[in-house]
């Protein structure tokens, strides 16, 4: 499976990726070390643009390859509250991210906030296998269409 994440420029050469060990997201509190990623580019552009007031100046993208047989703890939405979407998320995530970490299980697939028919998936980075089954294929500059956003000043 060959998964997306996009970072700023200045953190092209981490891997992995920690920005989860300092902020908190939709899914995680600071401190879970897990990488969101997406499906494709786009929506993982998407999830990007989501998160920004400006256009994103210099992120790269990062191709990630997890094994096609690794195992997949997954959350639809009858699993989620019906709040699931707003902002600040509910705390019932968090919960759910837990549940993960605590399991056996690498990935978790979710559906995306920007398109609920698509999934983000997150990878556990400290999980016992992380290191042996998770591959970083390729990091490069992903630009932003102009179009999109104002740029930042």
């Amino acid at each position: 499976m060959i998964l997306y994440h996009l970072d700023k420029w200045k953190y092209k050469d981490v891997w992995p990726p920690e920005g989860t060990l300092h902020a908190d997201g939709r899914w995680n509190r600071a401190g879970q070390w897990v990488i969101y990623t997406s499906s494709t580019i786009s929506l993982a552009k998407l999830e990007i643009l989501a998160n920004e007031n400006n256009l994103p100046l210099k992120r790269v993208c990062m191709t990630i390859e997890v094994p096609d047989s690794t195992e997949i703890f997954e959350k639809v939405l009858n699993d989620l509250p019906t709040n699931w979407m707003e902002k600040p998320a509910p705390s019932q995530l968090i919960a759910l991210m837990e549940e993960f970490l605590l399991s056996e299980k690498m990935i978790m697939k979710v559906p995306s906030a920007q398109s609920y028919r698509e999934s983000n998936f997150i990878i556990n980075v400290r999980h016992r296998n992380f290191h042996s089954k998770v591959k970083l294929l390729d990091v490069k500059l992903e630009p932003f269409d102009n179009r999109l956003k104002q740029r930042s000043r």
